[in-house]
C-alpha cells in the first residue's frame, strides 16, 4: 500500500491494512516521515509493516513559506508563488514516493489516493505487480482555489491511469458515480469507512439525557470550509441549556476563539485538548450531540462522508449535519438526527433547538445510532467487502467489475 501521510493518523489505511494482514496477505505501507518523532520503519499488528520517507525538514518548511506568502501583497503575485510552492511540493514528494516504490517487488500496488497513483503504476509496470486506486475523495475537487494548471495535469494523469487498474475503490456512492461518469470506468466498489465495534463497548454512553446540561461536540480539523464560523454564531439563537465542545486543533483556532470572545460566549463555548484517534470515540461519549457543519464549498466537501459521523453514532450521540446528499442519504437509512442549512446560522440552531426540545426524538436518534453501529455500520461488517475484492485479485486474471451500486435520489 501507498499512502500520502506518515499512517498513524489515518484509520482507513490501518483499518485496511489491518484486515489484510489478518487474513494472512503480507503487506506493507510505504508514507512519509513528516515529523522528527515519526521512525522509518514500524511493525503494527496484527503484523503489516510501515516504511516512512523521510520528508521531516522539507515539507514543514515548505508549508512554512507558503503561511508566509498568503499574508503578503499583492496578490498576483503571492498567488503565483504559493501556487509555485505546492506544485513543487507535489513533484517533490511524487518524485520521493516513486523512488522508493519501484524498489519494493509486491503482487498488489494498492494506491491511496491520487498523489500515490504514479507511484504504484510505475511499481507495477517494473515488477508486473497489479494496480488498485483507493480513492478516499475527488482529490482534484477539495478546494474552490485549487490551481487550474494543476487541477488539470492531475486529472490527465488520474484518467490515465484508473483504466490501468484491476480495481477501483472509494469511500460512497456519489463519488463512485462520479469516478464512473468522468473517467468512463466501471462503478467502483464503496467501502464505507466505518468504526471498528470494539469502540462502542469502549464509550460510556450515558442511557438517560441530562436536563441540566445539553452537551453538543465538534471533533476535528479547525479549517476553513468546514462552518465552524456559522456554527459559533448560531449559538446566541439556541436554548439557554444547550452548550458547545470544541475538541481539535488547525490553522484558524486563534480565530474561532476570538470569535468567541467577541460574541460573549466564553461560557457557552468550550476548547477541548485533542485526543489520539484511538481515543476518539470514548471521548465523544460524554456528549448528546455531535455536529457536522460541513460546507459545500467544492464537490469535494458536497458529496463528503466525514468520518466523525461514523464516530459520533459509533459512540451513542444523535448527529446534527449538513443537509449534503451522502449525510442525508445516511440519514434517511439510520435516522440519527437532523439536517440544516450550513450556511445559515438560524438553521443551525433550528436543528439543535428541535433536538433538545423533543427529548423522545433526541432518545431516539441515540437509539437509533447505537443499533445500526452494532449491526451493519461497523468496519468488522463492511470490511468483508475488502476480502471479497482481494479474493477476487488473485482469483481471476481478469479486471475486476466492482460491485457499487448507484441509487438515483
Amino acid at each position: 500500500m501507498l499512502v500520502g501521510n506518515s499512517v498513524t493518523q489515518d484509520p482507513r489505511v490501518r483499518k485496511e491494512a489491518e484486515i489484510l494482514a489478518s487474513f494472512g496477505y503480507s503487506l506493507s505501507v510505504l508514507g512519509f516521515k513528516l515529523t522528527p518523532q515519526d521512525t522509518e520503519q514500524e511493525v503494527f499488528a496484527p503484523g503489516f509493516k510501515v516504511i516512512r520517507i523521510n520528508i521531516s525538514v522539507i515539507k514543514p518548511w515548505i508549508k512554512k513559506l507558503i503561511e508566509n506568502l498568503a499574508s503578503e501583497k499583492p496578490r498576483k503575485v503571492k498567488k503565483i508563488a504559493i501556487n509555485f510552492c505546492e506544485l513543487f511540493l507535489e513533484l517533490y514528494q511524487a518524485f520521493r514516493l516513486v523512488s522508493k516504490a519501484i524498489t519494493i517487488n509486491a503482487a498488489v500496488y494498492h494506491a491511496h489516493d491520487l498523489d500515490t497513483l504514479p507511484a504504484a503504476y510505475l511499481a507495477s509496470l517494473r515488477f508486473r505487480g497489479k494496480l488498485v486506486y483507493d480513492s478516499h475523495e475527488l482529490y482534484t475537487e477539495q478546494r474552490e482555489d485549487f490551481p487550474r494548471l494543476l487541477k488539470l495535469l492531475l486529472q490527465w494523469i488520474e484518467g490515465r491511469l484508473i483504466k490501468k487498474t484491476v480495481g477501483v475503490i472509494t469511500v460512497n456512492q456519489s463519488i463512485a458515480g462520479e469516478l464512473a461518469k468522468r473517467y468512463a470506468v466501471p462503478v467502483p466498489l464503496v467501502l464505507r469507512n466505518f468504526m471498528k465495534k470494539t469502540f462502542m463497548e469502549e464509550a460510556a454512553t450515558a442511557n438517560l439525557i441530562q436536563p441540566e446540561e445539553i452537551r453538543v461536540l465538534y471533533h476535528g480539523g479547525y479549517l476553513k470550509g468546514r462552518g465552524l464560523e456559522e456554527l459559533i454564531e448560531s449559538i446566541i439563537y439556541w436554548d439557554r441549556n444547550i452548550n458547545l465542545y470544541l475538541r481539535g486543533f488547525g490553522p484558524i483556532e486563534d480565530y474561532l476563539r476570538r470569535q468567541v470572545s467577541g460574541l460573549s460566549l466564553e461560557n457557552r463555548v468550550v476548547f477541548l485538548e485533542p485526543v489520539s484517534m484511538e481515543r476518539i470515540i470514548a471521548e465523544a461519549a460524554f456528549a448528546d450531540i455531535g455536529i457536522i457543519p460541513y460546507k459545500p464549498t467544492c464537490l469535494n466537501n458536497f458529496y463528503s462522508m466525514p468520518n466523525k459521523l461514523f464516530e459520533y453514532m459509533m459512540a451513542g450521540l444523535a448527529v446534527a449535519a449538513s443537509d449534503l446528499p451522502e449525510i442525508s442519504r445516511l440519514n434517511e437509512e439510520v435516522g440519527f438526527g437532523l439536517l440544516f442549512d450550513p450556511d445559515s446560522p438560524e438553521s443551525i440552531a433550528g436543528s439543535i433547538n428541535n433536538l433538545v426540545r423533543d427529548r423522545d426524538f433526541l432518545q431516539t436518534c441515540r437509539n437509533n445510532v447505537r443499533a445500526w453501529s452494532g449491526a451493519a455500520g461497523n468496519w468488522e461488517t463492511e470490511s468483508g467487502k475488502l476480502l471479497n475484492f482481494y479474493r477476487d485479485i488473485f482469483n481471476s486474471n481478469q479486471q475486476i467489475l466492482c460491485r457499487g451500486e448507484i441509487n438515483e435520489k
